[in-house]
């Protein structure tokens, strides 16, 4: 979040309420509300602070709180009253650590839970912008699919349906064997037995035709709910600052993108049809209880024991799991840097040592997916061991009941066979039970994506700004990329007028690149402000300044596509004198020409096919396209 203001700048709450108000991109000085609302220097309270926010443009609510409210339903950031009367903002809560930004300090950092909660009083003010809702940024969890699944409850709604009849009919099965059994074999009834044969057969063919249904409509509606569910992630993960994606591995990001399709078959797989097979199965524990008592008590007395296995199994389990996702995302992200750094690793005859490094990790994983699978192997067979021992009980006690006469030769063939259809899912609940461990994880993982707070963008009831004219001020900026890193920028103040043109020199990390960057705010500054033709680029949408200034990095990327594609990548369709245009500017013209297809020659992935200076060269063609009224071109030699 905007980590601005000087230690000094005044009221500690009409700080923290301008830190927060910048974080939902608004515009606000904290000496002028202090100002305004305390004009004879008094501290600002809660009253204050929330007249002050409803004339930013924030609508607020304070509430008392606890530690537990706060970690998993309060939205961030919030702003925190201490014991002192004291206000600071509440930007992160992970893992027993707290991310305070204390106005008196001027700077955010990292305290203690216990610290927190001994200072903290409990009083909390929620802001949001006007026209939002306050839990509308929820922590992620199981309802985040709820949506989607609604969506497409009709058609969730004829899979039950299907499931359902299926059941139903799993009821005649036993019932024809009991009659054979007790009814035409005693009596030789063969036209009786032509009847069964022909019902059954009948029987079979609708369960197929059902099932072959079932499984056509379960296919087609998990497909679209994946689609679905990908289109939102994928919103949400575009949507995320800059500064998420500098601290994460690819790879690890990648491999939590695909804990996705664990939650998802979760969800719409085993757990929707275990749901369908215990309501049906407490129809069979009835049919059985009318067999017999005793022999149901046998199947019944295995269902703790099942519990126990699974409680047993949770913690170890949960710690397995969570080992093999770890590992397996750092090999992800190691094969992934050790492909797109190829050129690296064979220019500096790099294999023998990439090689070891992968066999190393690589055993670490299949150590780690061996332990896992193992428990789960063993907590399968135990659960086996269990389902035996209770088919023993039942052959054993059953055959003395039919021995005895209370109970038929077809009964006890019938029971069995529902007592098999009881098994089943009560077995299934056991693997059930390991599934909902790893797509608990799985929440988890991916809630470190979606828990993180999307970049403020557009809001429909702000006023549209005029074309960029090109007047940049930056006044008295600090910048700091991590809350433990030195300043790169101190107190820095600039002034570019339009049609200038600007060089600036420096050492390596003296924070060239940095400017650049908060120019199109891919960083808020800590202290200080950046304006662009006078507006505070905290009080903006993003994408009118990002779109008014063309930017050619140090490693400008290029996407998979023709030299076309890539120069028109903003605005696609562009017609190709437009394209040419651009490209002649940016002398990249002459050497397209000379390529295999010109303009429609394929780059390959991130333009590996072009030399370092076409692709600087389309790069630069590709920020001149949409004529920018600022150019900026880092490392521009």
């Amino acid at each position: 979040m905007p980590r601005s203001m000087d230690k000094d700048a005044g009221d500690s709450g009409a700080i923290a309420l301008v830190l927060v108000a910048r974080y939902h991109g608004l515009s606000a000085d904290p000496t002028s509300i202090q100002h305004r609302y305390s004009p004879i220097g008094l501290r600002l309270g809660e009253t204050e602070l929330r007249r002050a926010a409803a004339d930013i443009g924030l609508k607020s609510i304070g509430i008392d709180s606890d530690w537990r409210r706060l970690c998993r339903q309060t939205p961030l950031p919030v702003i925190a009253l201490y014991n002192d009367d004291h206000w600071v903002v509440v930007a992160a809560v992970r893992e027993g650590q707290v991310l305070v930004h204390d106005p008196h300090e001027g700077r955010p950092h990292e305290l203690p839970e216990s610290t927190f909660r001994s200072a903290w009083s409990g009083r909390l003010l929620l802001l949001a912008p006007i026209g939002s809702d306050f839990h509308r940024v929820q922590r992620f969890d199981f309802s985040w699919f709820i949506p989607a699944l609604v969506k497409y409850r009709r058609l969730f709604g004829q899979v039950l349906v299907a499931s359902c009849a299926l059941q139903v009919l799993a009821l005649a099965t036993p019932l024809f064997f009991q009659v054979v059994m007790d009814k035409v074999l005693v009596h030789r009834g063969y036209t009786t037995l032509d009847v069964l044969a022909v019902g059954l057969l009948m029987v079979a063919l609708f369960e197929a035709l059902l099932g072959g249904m079932r499984g056509y409509l379960f296919i087609h509606t998990t497909n679209r709910v994946d689609v679905e569910l990908g289109a939102r992630l994928f919103r949400h993960l575009l949507s995320l600052p800059m500064g998420y994606f500098e601290v994460r591995r690819t790879g690890d990001s990648v491999a939590r993108v695909r804990e996705l399709e664990n939650i998802r078959q979760f969800l719409t797989g085993s757990a929707l049809t275990l749901v369908i097979d215990l309501g049906f199965t407490l129809i069979f524990l009835l049919v059985m209880y009318w067999y017999s008592p005793v022999l149901t008590a046998i199947v019944l007395l295995s269902l703790p024991c099942y519990l126990l296995l699974s409680l047993g199994v949770t913690p170890p389990l949960r710690r397995r799991l969570n080992r093999r996702f770890t590992c397996g995302a750092r090999n992800q992200a190691f094969l992934v840097e050790a492909i797109t750094g190829m050129r690296t690793v064979k220019s500096l005859a790099l294999e023998a040592v990439m090689q070891r490094r992968w066999e190393t990790q690589l055993a670490s994983y299949v150590q780690a997916d061996f332990r896992a699978a193992n428990l789960g192997n063993i907590t399968g067979q135990a659960a086996g061991l269990i389902n035996k021992l209770v088919m023993l009980g039942v052959l054993w006690k059953g055959a003395h009941l039919v021995i005895e006469g209370h109970l038929s030769v077809g009964q006890f063939i019938a029971f069995n066979m529902f007592a098999q259809r009881v098994g089943g899912p009560v077995l299934k609940i056991v693997q059930l039970w390991q599934d909902f461990q790893q797509a608990g994880l799985s929440v988890r993982r991916l809630g470190d994506i979606l828990n993180t707070r999307s970049e403020p963008g557009y809001q429909p009831g702000r006023s549209s700004l005029p074309q960029i004219r090109g007047r940049v001020i930056f006044e008295r900026v600090s910048f700091r990329y991590r809350t433990d890193a030195p300043l790169v920028l101190r107190d820095l103040t600039l002034e570019i007028e339009p049609g200038e043109i600007v060089g600036i020199t420096g050492r390596s990390g003296c924070g060239k690149s940095t400017l650049a960057r908060l120019m199109q705010r891919l960083h808020a500054p800590e202290a200080g402000r950046v304006l662009v033709d006078g507006v505070d680029l905290a009080g903006v949408d993003r994408l009118w300044i990002r779109r008014g200034v063309g930017v050619v990095l140090q490693d400008s990327e290029l996407f998979r596509g023709s030299v076309r594609d890539n120069i028109s990548l903003a605005t696609p369709g562009l017609p190709m004198p437009t394209v040419e245009r651009a490209a002649r500017l940016a002398g990249a013209h002459e050497f397209i020409l000379t390529l295999a297809d010109g303009y429609d020659t394929e780059v390959g992935e991130q333009g590996n096919s072009l030399s370092g200076g076409q692709r600087q060269r389309i790069a630069l063609a590709r920020a001149l396209i949409s004529d920018p009224r600022i150019l900026i071109l880092d490392e521009a030699t």
